[in-house]
């Protein structure tokens, strides 16, 4: 066997996990290819169930609501990692946040009090999750400390300055890796419909239009929990007929 020199290996070991990686994108990028048609005529048949005007059509759309389609082609470029695991830490501040603070999900409301409850769980939301959203949990070991200080640092001081007033001077790596897995000023609590859900989930649309589900109008929200329901609008009961009294003799 070859007596690497300890930079040769590390270039070696870096040289494979960059192969691995790219092999893992391709083979995904090609399974997205090959689902991309069922998936597209999946959701063209949601948006006509739901009853939406689409662009395709000629109707006047400043008149309607209308869904306008789009697909996104997204190739993530992660770091190695280990395999994700919960880490102490993180099922504590999970807890905090979902269970002691009991906090609501962002888009909808709902709260882990309330999940039983239809009337303010009104997407069907079956847990509450935690999503880290100023940095994804599988990128930490991509992120360079000298511009998280420059970038992130300055905000999370004006925030709390307590907090971060002695690491004011800059976070090491290991400080924002533990930061980036189970900080709370990392974590949002999200229901697992408007974190992971196709239609409404932060993984699975842009920004722009997950950002606003907890401001928009009632007819809006009724449109977009149809799609999320499926296309599927559930009819109301119907009315048992009342019974005729019996007319005296």
């Amino acid at each position: 066997m070859p007596d690497y020199t300890a930079a040769e290996k590390a270039r070696s070991d870096y040289l494979a996990n960059t192969q691995q990686q790219a092999a893992i994108v391709a083979a995904h990028a090609k399974a997205l290819k090959q689902a991309a048609p069922a998936r597209i005529g999946k959701a063209n048949q949601l948006a006509k169930a739901a009853k939406v005007e689409t662009v395709a059509t000629k109707n006047d759309l400043t008149k309607h609501t209308h869904a306008v389609e789009r697909m996104l082609h997204e190739v993530a470029f992660y770091p190695p990692h280990d395999v994700r695991k919960e880490s102490p830490l993180y099922a504590k501040s999970h807890d905090d946040l979902v269970r002691k603070q009991d906090l609501p999900c962002l888009a909808c409301g709902v709260k882990q009090s309330t999940l039983k409850d239809p009337k303010q769980n009104p997407f069907g939301a079956v847990q509450m999750e935690t999503h880290h959203h100023v940095i994804e949990w599988a990128l930490a070991n991509a992120i360079d400390p000298a511009k998280f200080n420059q970038h992130v640092l300055p905000g999370l001081l004006r925030r709390n300055p307590e907090k971060y007033g002695p690491m004011k001077k800059g976070m090491t790596q290991k400080q924002i890796l533990d930061w980036v897995d189970h900080d709370e000023d990392n974590l949002w609590v999200l229901c697992d419909v408007h974190h992971r859900h196709v239609f409404v989930g932060i993984h699975a649309i842009t920004f722009p239009i997950w950002g606003p589900q907890d401001l928009v109008n009632e007819e809006l929200l009724q449109n977009i929990m149809e799609q999320a329901a499926g296309g599927k609008t559930a009819k109301p009961a119907a009315k048992t007929p009342a019974k005729k009294k019996a007319k005296k003799k």
